[in-house]
């Protein structure tokens, strides 16, 4: 697999608020497994915010995290990924209708990015690595589990990217924080539905990371 390439990076939330039947790519959420179940309310919080969702605003979820989880493993498993396959985790709407305001899908890549990256981002340690930007984040991460490798177990590459279609209107750090942590929760979900080894590196709660 080739790795994935930080330019090719670009797509929140009352309580309230359903999974439904997506569209723009998004799948329906399906059985138990919902993005409002597997995305803490911080999590929606920082997702309405960065999509630019107002409270008076209907915030619609949109996905379907076991789908994507069994997308990934299907994707190893068969040795077809692409570095543009993604599987859509979750993602969120203004109201019942319309292309999501903020999404977070994952891929498999061989390799997490090194050196300089575009001047959008800024480099925290999380995972093998996290760039994180205003309007998208990106995290990288090992999942050693049995569910890969049609059950014999493998070690996986996975990148994790959360990304709003619009400019977000709070401060660029704040902004930041936000996009790190849905991706952050968002990887944290995927690693429990794949039950990675040692969560998958990553921390049990989100804490904003030191830059490195």
């Amino acid at each position: 697999m080739a790795a994935l390439s930080v330019a090719a990076v670009l797509v929140a939330t009352g309580c309230q608020s359903g999974d439904v039947q997506g569209a723009g790519g998004a799948s329906p959420s399906s059985g138990k497994v919902t993005c409002t179940k597997v995305l803490s309310a911080p999590a929606r919080a920082a997702m309405e915010r960065i999509a630019g969702i107002a409270a008076s605003t209907k915030a619609t979820y949109l996905g379907d995290p076991q789908g994507a989880a069994d997308g990934l493993v299907a994707q190893y498993d068969a040795a077809t990924v692409s570095e543009y396959d993604y599987e859509e985790f979750c993602g969120v709407r203004r109201g019942e209708t319309g292309l999501p305001a903020a999404r977070v899908r994952f891929s498999l890549t061989d390799e997490a990015p090194g050196g300089e990256v575009a001047s959008i981002f800024k480099r925290y340690r999380m995972g093998k690595t996290a760039l994180a930007g205003a309007k998208v984040s990106v995290l990288y991460f090992e999942c050693s589990s049995k569910t890969f490798s049609l059950g014999a177990g493998a070690t996986v590459l996975i990148r994790g990217e959360f990304r709003a279609t619009n400019e977000p209107s709070e401060p660029e750090d704040a902004a930041r924080e936000d996009t790190l942590r849905v991706v952050y929760e968002a990887s944290s979900a995927l690693s429990g539905l794949l039950d990675c080894e040692s969560h998958a590196g990553l921390p049990s709660s989100f804490t904003m990371p030191a830059e490195v």
